[in-house]
C-alpha cells in the first residue's frame, strides 16, 4: 500500500543507547530531531486533521520505535524483550494503516471531529481498561490459564464497546464504528490474536463487573515512550 506521499527521513543519528537510563530514552531520542514541527507534534494533543500532521506524526512514532528497538535490542534480555514487542503490536499495526494505507487515512482525517468529542470518556473506557489486566495479573497463579485468556479477551471487549458506545451518542454512526475499529487496534496484544473467536460468545451477554481494561503489563519507560506518542491519535 502506498503512502500518500513519502514520510520524510531524520537527519539525526540515534544517540548512543546507555543501558539502565530507560527513563532519557525520550528525550535523548529526541534530541536535534528534525523537522522542528514533529518535535512540536509529539507535545501536542490535538489530533492531526491534514495529511501533513498525519505524517509527522508517523515521522516520530518511527523515530520512537528506532530508539526503542535499539534500547531493546542492546539492553534487554530475549524474553523481556518479547514480553514489549507484544505489547506494542496494536500500535503498530494502527501506525500501520495510518501511514502507509491512503484510504484509512482519508477515512481518518473524515472521522477526526469524532476522536476531539470523545476525548474524555475514551479516557475514561481506557482508564477502566487500564485497571483490569493489572487486576488479572495479580491473579496469576490463582486462575487456569483458560480462565485468565478469557477474561483478557472480554476485557478487551468492554473496552472497545465503551469506546462504540461513548462515542454513538455524540457522533454519527459510521464514525462511532471507525472508533471502535481504532480502539480494537490498540488494545491488541499478540497473546491475544484469537480473541475474536471468543468474545461474541462469552463476552457479549452480561459482562461481569471484574471486565474493565489496559495494558497487559506495568508500563515501563520503554512502553511509556510508545504510549507517548500513541496517545496522540487518540487525544
Amino acid at each position: 500500500m502506498a503512502a500518500l506521499y513519502l514520510l520524510p527521513v531524520s537527519n539525526s543519528a540515534i544517540s548512543e543507547t546507555v543501558c539502565g537510563r530507560a527513563g532519557e530514552l525520550l528525550g535523548n531520542c529526541f534530541r536535534n530531531f528534525t523537522p522542528t514541527v514533529a518535535v512540536e507534534a509529539l507535545h501536542a494533543v490535538k489530533i492531526p486533521d491534514s495529511l501533513e500532521e498525519i505524517n509527522n506524526r508517523c515521522l516520530i512514532f518511527n523515530r520512537g520505535m528506532e530508539c526503542v528497538r535499539q534500547y531493546l535490542k542492546e539492553c534487554v534480555n530475549a524474553r523481556q524483550r518479547k514480553i514489549i514487542e507484544n505489547e506494542v503490536y496494536g500500535a503498530q499495526k494502527l501506525y500501520e494503516y495510518l501511514c502507509y494505507d491512503q484510504a484509512f487515512q482519508r477515512e481518518f482525517l473524515r472521522h477526526k471531529s469524532c476522536f476531539q468529542l470523545v476525548h474524555s470518556e475514551w479516557d475514561i473506557c481506557s482508564n477502566q481498561f487500564i485497571g483490569v489486566l493489572k487486576e488479572e495479573m495479580a491473579r496469576i497463579t490463582k486462575q487456569s490459564i483458560n480462565v485468565q485468556y478469557v477474561n483478557f479477551c472480554c476485557a478487551r471487549y468492554a473496552y472497545e464497546n465503551c469506546v462504540y458506545a461513548s462515542a454513538r451518542y455524540i457522533c454519527k454512526p459510521d464514525s462511532a464504528m471507525f472508533l471502535r475499529r481504532i480502539a480494537k487496534l490498540l488494545s491488541t496484544d499478540k497473546h491475544f490474536l484469537n480473541c475474536d473467536r471468543i468474545e461474541n460468545e462469552l463476552c457479549s451477554g452480561a459482562v461481569s463487573p471484574l471486565i474493565r481494561v489496559s495494558w497487559i503489563y506495568d508500563a515501563t519507560s520503554l512502553t511509556l515512550l510508545l504510549l507517548t506518542v500513541v496517545v496522540l491519535m487518540v487525544r
